[in-house]
């Protein structure tokens, strides 16, 4: 997180310190279908990549979601994942 950075703490201290102060992150408002194309595209370029790797290809193109969305639409879209 780059706010942490430049304020020279750790992120986990300045998540708690906008929790203490009830400062919400925002987050990018996207239809399951929408994201389900995002991971698709995400899965034919990286076939190898998990949701890690997801997540920063989806903030690399400004779409800044929540962690448990993306691994829900990794479900949805690789069926043969969840069998593995």
């Amino acid at each position: 997180m780059e706010l942490a950075r430049v304020l020279g703490v750790h992120r986990n201290t300045l998540h708690l310190y906008m929790r203490q102060h009830n400062i919400e992150c925002k987050y990018t408002d996207i239809s399951d279908t929408d994201l389900d194309h995002l991971v698709v595209e995400f899965k034919r370029r990286r076939p190898e990549s998990g949701i890690r790797y997801c997540v920063g290809f989806m903030q690399k193109h400004g779409v800044h979601i929540q962690y448990h969305q993306v691994i829900q639409s990794f479900h949805r879209v690789d069926c043969l994942g969840q069998v593995l």
